[in-house]
């Protein structure tokens, strides 16, 4: 298992609301996640808890064996994990070059040929990664969310509500690329949405609603992967 999550309670802190409750699960190096929920049952939040920005109440997480207690943070998120986040925090003006090299500059020195290549794996040919993002297709900008949370070559991919705004061509484009780079680079990626379109797309798929996360089904067992 890469990654452990141990009987964790979570409670925010304004309202009281208590969104996860005594979640228990484990994840593998090698296949991707789906978990279904609703709005605001916790979704975002049980990733930014994953991703380290924010601690569980009780309970633990665990990646490779340590408790994220005790793991340097900062290392963790720039090195560890890779994000896609609903508020994706790139800059639509810049081009999708400009934006992985501004995500590698604290890691380590990217040749330009590294990054075309990188955009390259997503689908982004060279005119379209010299593009401002915001005159990119919402497929293709997807693509460049993609790469920026791949670049460092991370253990662990976070997504949250990646698909909402993809039709059906551009979703199995997308989520076939997410499995087979999972697959082929031995990388355990957990995506969280609303959509219930992810469900034949996904190795294992989960269900979020009323702080318990239940399992739903296994792809693999079933033969659709």
């Amino acid at each position: 298992m890469i990654l452990s999550l141990k009987n964790i309670v979570y409670t925010h802190k304004k309202n009281k609301v208590t969104v996860l409750d005594d979640v228990t699960v484990d994840f593998s190096p090698g296949k991707v996640y789906g978990i279904l929920g609703k709005s605001g049952v916790g979704k975002t939040t049980l990733l930014a808890l994953i991703a380290g920005m924010d601690t569980v109440d009780s309970g633990a997480i665990f990646f490779k064996n340590q408790n994220l207690e005790n793991i340097n943070r900062d290392k963790y998120r720039q090195q560890e994990i890779g994000t896609v986040f609903q508020q994706y925090n790139v800059l639509p003006n810049e081009t999708a070059m400009t934006t992985l090299k501004l995500c590698t500059l604290n890691s380590c020195t990217q040749g330009i040929d590294r990054l075309y290549e990188a955009l390259k794996k997503v689908g982004i040919n060279q005119k379209m990664a010299n593009q401002k993002i915001k005159k990119l297709s919402v497929a293709n900008q997807q693509r460049v969310y993609l790469a920026k949370a791949i670049i460092n070559n991370p253990e662990l991919i976070l997504m949250d509500d990646p698909v909402e705004s993809l039709n059906e061509l551009s979703l199995k484009m997308v989520m076939e690329y997410i499995r087979i780079y999972a697959k082929n680079e031995n990388k355990c990626i957990i995506i969280c949405s609303q959509s219930k379109a992810i469900a034949e797309h996904v190795d294992e798929l989960w269900g979020l609603n009323g702080g318990k996360l239940s399992f739903i089904k296994d792809n693999i067992e079933k033969g659709k992967l």
